[in-house]
């Protein structure tokens, strides 16, 4: 009876022992003082970053305190878009509030347009209120109402002339047009409103406030063209049907399949502006083979979070094409060839830890690269750092790390 007991220890401390082993193949992902995050600013008049920021394994999670209620961001890159947002969101609001603006719009005599706050804070609903109460102004246009969605022109807002000055505006502030952040896009609505109905009193005092550097323009120079027009011209100029003709062409060209650009094209986790400057990143590769096999993966985006990760991994393989020579698919994701034989991975990923998403998903990719490319050494370009968990598992597959790679 004894020895039984003593067997049935011994069982289960070999499984507790096997056990921890195994938790040991993987990591918890870090977390990182908020105050010690390069290029991240932990606050300013109107958000404040939480402490600690978390992360996922790959990007770092952000809670940003605001007066419009907490918002979370995934990612380094997506969190400067939105402190950027949140700058010209500040200016804004100082325009809305002021004593001269206020006195341009009363002399525009627009106090009778009731409609226009409604039409801030619920645009759906408040378009389908217009409709039935003055029906025969706007009729003709009613069959679109409900088709409305992020990236479309609203056909209200483009008969007052509201989508073209909120493009003026936005241009002002260096911010995309189509933004996602509803206080952000609620505030350019109520202020082009004003200009478009106001007229030259109203766009005058709008006109006198100076602009900002911001996040429309793609941080590459050499892929801030889509054909012959600059990124930062479409989003003033040019509507949404424009800018989507712009993709076709260019993909076109690129060789991508009808059926695949058409799905790029309405998936709504993109901008119009995130579709061209990822569209223009791929099109400045033009001597790096299978490019398609990039929109495969980018159309099928399903959260915001990783559409705007894709366009600006698309940023950053434009600023390394030089090396490249192809895109595969490994694990089901695409990499690239370099023109020295190596595999190579190339993302904005903020902080890599050997999760057990990570860890299996990169060991499918390194799997595969040995099948396909026997010979190739492999290498991951991140834009942030890895822990030393996931640089020794990866080593031990035979790829490096490179850390810190410039956009």
């Amino acid at each position: 009876m004894r020895n039984l007991k003593l067997s049935r220890s011994l069982a289960v401390g070999v499984l507790l022992l096997w056990s921890g082993v195994a938790l040991a193949q993987y990591e918890r992902p870090p977390n990182f003082a908020a105050g010690k995050i390069p290029g991240i600013k932990i606050g300013d008049e109107n958000y404040s970053i939480q402490d600690p920021v978390h992360s996922d394994g790959l990007l770092r999670v952000y809670t940003l305190g605001t007066p419009y209620g907490d918002l979370g961001v995934h990612g380094d890159q997506m969190v400067k878009m939105r402190i950027i947002e949140l700058a010209a969101l500040r200016e804004l609001e100082k325009i809305s509030g002021s004593e001269s603006f206020g006195k341009a719009l009363a002399e525009a005599g627009l106090s009778p347009l009731k409609y226009t706050g409604r039409l801030i804070t619920n645009p759906a609903q408040t378009i389908n209120d217009t409709f039935s109460g003055i029906g025969n102004m706007f009729g003709r246009i009613g069959a679109n109402m409900n088709n409305m969605g992020k990236t479309n022109e609203n056909a209200v807002a483009s008969l007052l002339g509201v989508t073209d000055q909120k493009r003026q505006l936005a241009a002002r502030f260096g911010v995309d047009p189509y933004t996602d952040y509803e206080p952000l896009s609620a505030k350019l609505d109520r202020l082009s409103e004003a200009a478009a109905s106001g007229g030259l009193t109203v766009r005058g005092a709008l006109l006198a406030v100076p602009g900002a550097a911001g996040i429309v323009v793609s941080n590459l120079a050499t892929a801030n063209r889509l054909g012959d027009t600059k990124i930062e011209d479409l989003a003033r100029d040019y509507t949404v049907a424009q800018i989507m003709d712009l993709n076709r062409q260019r993909l076109k060209a690129m060789d991508v399949d009808p059926e695949l650009t058409e799905a790029l094209l309405v998936n709504r986790n993109y901008t119009p502006i995130d579709i061209a400057a990822t569209v223009a990143s791929l099109d400045s590769m033009a001597v790096v083979g299978e490019r398609k096999l990039f929109f495969q993966q980018a159309q099928a985006a399903r959260s915001r979070e990783l559409a705007y990760f894709t366009r600006k991994r698309a940023e950053m393989l434009a600023a390394h094409r030089a090396s490249l020579t192809q895109f595969i698919m490994l694990g089901g994701y695409p990499f690239n060839l370099t023109r020295d034989g190596r595999v190579v991975g190339i993302m904005p990923v903020d902080a890599l830890a050997w999760t057990e998403n990570t860890g299996k998903s990169l060991s499918d990719a390194a799997a595969d690269a040995k099948r396909l490319t026997p010979n190739a050494r492999g290498e991951l370009r991140i834009s942030g750092q890895a822990t030393p968990m996931a640089r020794q598992r990866l080593k031990a597959l035979g790829w490096t790390v490179v850390e810190n790679v410039k956009f």
